[in-house]
């Protein structure tokens, strides 16, 4: 069970971060180091970006790790692997933790060149033999270097996962003394509504896409939330600039073109980009 959460005395993710002009290195700075893994992380703190995105899902048994899609094939070489024809559709949670840190995680990158920077001779080095994180790895080293991350809970498509999932990454948070430095949010609401419901400290952002929710300032308000990160499309001066004043952060994702970004970043919203280099 999960142990009553109190207040920590410390002050919450915003405190670490600008009151304005929030850069966000979107699953870590993906444009040039393979998303979601700890070079991606370290690049992004390297780059000067004022925290990072990222996902977090289990492993069949359970273990909570960083990964964005549902299946492996993308940001794995698990096509490759012997025997791997059987295992499809390469669904994550269908996958021991053993089997999941086996993967290379960082080869993909160097093969596809998603964004062209490898062929550029700008994407860093170490991309091969990368693992896929576990969640503790990532907030030991939030802890340790106090770099901010806004952690994303995936939606698990089922029962089984609604209130475990949460209970478990705000434990490990609580765990790691880092509730302070951890933005959680969600497409999936009722993660977030549990996650209000078993703490009062963590900082909640509500994850929009294609439409905002009715009534936003108030749903906002159900939360006790501090931010909302609607889809670059659903951002306006006027809805912005009600939000801001009725005191929710707004930070917009993903936002690659530099010219909107930069504009969004003068309008006082924060930017969720995979080119976090170009905006420092």
């Amino acid at each position: 069970m999960l142990k009553d959460i109190i207040k920590t005395g410390e002050g919450g993710f915003f405190d670490h971060v600008p009151r304005t002009g929030l850069i966000c290195a979107h699953r870590g700075a993906r444009s040039i180091a393979p998303e979601n893994t700890m070079l991606a992380l370290k690049t992004a703190r390297n780059c000067g970006a004022h925290c990072w995105e990222t996902d977090v899902r289990q492993a069949r048994g359970g273990e909570l790790i960083i990964f964005h899609d549902d299946t492996l094939e993308r940001c794995t070489d698990i096509c490759a692997r012997p025997g791997a024809a059987a295992l499809k559709p390469w669904k994550v949670e269908s996958c021991n933790l053993e089997e999941l840190r086996r993967l290379d995680a960082g080869g993909w990158f160097l093969e596809n060149d998603p964004y062209g920077t490898v062929a550029e001779g700008v994407a860093v080095a170490g991309s091969d033999g990368q693992q896929i994180p576990l969640l503790c790895e990532v907030l030991e080293f939030t802890a340790k270097h106090r770099f901010p991350v806004n952690l994303e809970i995936k939606d698990l498509h089922g029962p089984e996962g609604d209130d475990g999932v949460v209970d478990a990454v705000l434990t490990m948070i609580q765990e790691t003394c880092t509730m302070d430095l951890v933005l959680l949010s969600s497409f999936r609401h009722e993660y977030l509504h549990r996650a209000r419901n078993l703490s009062q400290d963590i900082a909640i952002a509500v994850l929009a896409v294609g439409q905002h929710p009715p009534d936003l300032i108030n749903y906002l308000k159900s939360f006790a939330a501090a931010a909302y990160h609607p889809d670059q499309e659903l951002c306006d001066d006027v809805l912005m600039t009600a939000l801001g004043g009725a005191g929710f952060r707004v930070n917009s994702w993903t936002v690659n073109d530099m010219t909107r970004a930069q504009q969004m970043l003068s309008a006082g919203i924060g930017v969720i980009t995979d080119w976090p280099q170009r905006l420092v």
